[in-house]
């Protein structure tokens, strides 16, 4: 059975992960790029990001328990499994949107609607990881993963708002 206590780390990782790897998606379709860039950026992202992102609830776990000495032990968290537990969840989450796009534009030939069929795919991965946090904490769970939808709606508009900026300015 999962254990709550690492909640924060899953949803922590999933969510940047999966909103990580589709803000590139995001950019690169706004500035038109071709399909395969993504895939460079989205795998270089994916891994070295995970393990930015795993080494900083590392560090950051550790640093916490350092500082409260006082707490009771059994409170304390295992920053090792916390930072692993981070990085594994922003692989596993992260290569939803990636393996999405790149299996649309591999088998499908119609650009736009593989970016939409991208990002509903990435819509509900989000609002299912909001829904599952949901049952740890106590909130509704469709407040819930709806909260986390519109995170990741807002990230990927300013990224594809940016990409097509960019993307104009480089092209003139």
């Amino acid at each position: 059975m999962f254990n709550d206590k690492y909640l924060g780390s899953v949803v922590y990782g999933g969510v940047d992960g999966i909103i990580t790897i589709f803000n590139i998606i995001s950019g690169v379709e706004g500035a038109q790029l071709k399909y395969y860039v993504i895939f460079i950026l989205g795998i270089s992202s994916l891994i070295s990001d995970a393990v930015s992102m795993g080494f900083s609830d590392y560090l950051s776990l550790n640093a916490e328990n350092k500082v409260d000495k006082n707490r009771d032990p059994e409170e304390k968290m295992d920053s090792k499994k916390s930072g692993l537990i981070t990085f594994l969840s922003f692989i596993l989450f992260g290569l939803i949107p990636l393996l999405t796009y790149l299996f649309y534009s591999k088998y499908y030939n119609n650009k736009k609607t593989n970016y939409i069929k991208t990002y509903i795919s990435t819509m509900i991965a989000l609002f299912l990881l909001g829904s599952f946090q949901s049952k740890y904490t106590g909130e509704i769970w469709y407040k819930s993963g709806t909260y986390v939808v519109g995170y990741g709606i807002l990230a990927s508009f300013i990224s594809y708002q940016i990409g097509k900026i960019l993307g104009s300015l480089v092209k003139k």
